[in-house]
């Protein structure tokens, strides 16, 4: 029976769920040598970022990737993560800034797979299928 990366994941989540910091060493350490056993250890990635996204559902965490120009002021960094905290009701905000020189403008933000493009670039392309319809 083959065993997927989100099944390790939630696995490692049941088996980590309570323990302390010193615990949860000895308990990943026994996980990847039973991935190495069992020939899985490639998917050590998949399984890593299953596990995030369990932890973070679990805990009310969402982590949201901003994309701009240059990096974002301490008000607008407040504001987004006011945004988004509304938006999918999470009790965390994890905002990793991404600086873009390509971005001529405006912000980007993407939350898992929805993105939302406040860019310039996104609007001037707007303007253009306007004016060309």
């Amino acid at each position: 029976m083959k065993i997927t990366a989100q099944q390790y994941a939630k696995a490692l989540y049941e088996l980590t769920a309570d323990k302390k910091h010193r615990e949860i060493d000895g308990v990943v350490a026994g996980f990847l040598k039973e991935l190495d056993k069992n020939g899985q250890l490639r998917l050590a990635n998949d399984v890593i970022k299953k596990f995030r996204e369990i932890y973070n559902a679990e805990h009310g965490i969402v982590e949201a990737e901003v994309i701009t120009k240059e990096k974002i002021s301490e008000s607008l960094e407040k504001k987004i993560k006011q945004y988004v905290s509304e938006k999918y009701s999470a009790k965390e905000i994890v905002l990793h800034n991404k600086i873009d020189e390509n971005v001529k403008g405006g912000i980007v933000i993407r939350v898992g797979d929805e993105v939302m493009d406040g860019s310039i670039s996104r609007q001037l392309d707007e303007l253009k299928k306007s004016l060309i319809s």
